[in-house]
């Protein structure tokens, strides 16, 4: 076994930590690198040593290599590695032991580790759980192997909690989730409020045009249709299950007719709401076909839900501007075909 040397503490002299397996089976990871991101660089403990008259002193030790490269070199040659499976970063947040002599002639000694764990992704490194560890142990001054062993106990422990936090973990936690899958649901409401959620049974009636505010233009009737959805999700077998519940709607207090209530007019507007249906659907199948992760789906969805709002207000104005507001009857037809072809795609 490796001992410590006190004579000095030049970098020959340090701690080396001893080839000990560790007898785990690592839980679906690897670790691949290890950073040392301490506030405070430099030495690690503060040991009591025994000069050569025999008088016990305070000296500064590090781990051989210092404390990064000893810990990733212990843990990769002492702790299975298969590269196949995720890849774990630590990180030493804090890395301290401090012995103090005691009246009776013994060593009192005191250690504290602190790791992050986490893994790898395009952005840094993403966080999976932090390890908070303490030990306090009692020496002869006379034994300083003590120390080296306290320490590479300590290391241990933290991988130990980091392998069952991971068993824990590695199916139901969406940061350790390998895929995502979708599903789609048509939100609909019962009984019907003052929302009406776009059904083809439930065409527009005039009845549905309940607002007394005239808005601003030349205009003889007026709709509002709108699209969103209601996300919910759960992890299963290391699988997101994410379930979007699509809204395409239109409230009745957002309607407004001053006109004739004829059916040509009518099924203009029931055109704007059939055109917030067919971006509900684009949305959807740009979802489906943009082969998300789960590191990119969440991001994803959020912002084509925007460039998808973009598209229904364009098509919106393209629509109302070649009927000029359903007056050019040649083009309301084109429109009609137009979008009940969009319609069954």
């Amino acid at each position: 076994m490796a001992g410590l040397f006190f004579a000095s503490f030049t970098p020959k002299n340090d701690i080396v930590l001893s080839d000990e397996p560790i007898k785990i089976t690592p839980e679906g990871f690897y670790i691949a690198s290890v950073v040392d991101e301490r506030a405070e660089q430099g030495a690690i403990a503060t040991l009591v040593v025994n000069t050569k008259n025999n008088k016990p002193e305070t000296e500064k030790a590090d781990l051989q290599g210092g404390t990064a490269i000893a810990l990733s070199r212990f843990i990769s040659r002492n702790l299975n590695k298969d590269t196949s499976l995720r890849a774990v970063h630590i990180s030493i947040k804090d890395f301290k032991l401090t012995e103090s002599l005691l009246p009776n002639g013994g060593v009192d000694g005191r250690i504290q580790l602190s790791l992050s764990f986490g893994q790898p992704k395009d952005y840094g490194i993403q966080q999976l759980v932090a390890y908070q560890g303490g030990l306090h142990y009692i020496r002869p001054l006379a034994n300083n192997q003590i120390v080296e062993a306290q320490l590479r106990g300590i290391i241990k422990s933290g991988l130990v909690y980091f392998n069952n936090w991971m068993r824990v973990n590695i199916k139901d936690n969406p940061k350790l989730a390998k895929a995502v899958s979708f599903t789609f649901t048509d939100y609909n409401e019962q009984p019907e409020g003052d929302t009406i959620y776009y059904a083809a049974a439930r065409p527009l009636t005039w009845k549905d045009f309940q607002s007394k505010i005239r808005p601003p233009g030349p205009f003889s009737a007026v709709v509002m249709p709108n699209f969103g959805y209601n996300l919910t999700q759960e992890v299963n077998n290391g699988v997101i299950n994410v379930c979007l519940d699509l809204k395409t709607y239109v409230a009745k207090s957002d309607c407004w007719v001053g006109g004739n209530k004829d059916v040509y007019g009518l099924l203009h507007e029931q055109r704007h709401f059939d055109i917030a249906k067919i971006i509900t659907r684009q949305f959807r199948q740009k979802i489906l076909a943009a082969r998300l992760t789960p590191d990119t789906y969440e991001a994803f969805i959020s912002m084509q839900y925007l460039d998808s709002y973009r598209d229904m207000n364009a098509l919106q104005k393209a629509y109302d501007k070649e009927t000029r507001h359903g007056v050019f009857e040649q083009q309301q037809a084109e429109w009609n075909k137009k979008i009940d072809a969009m319609l069954k795609e």
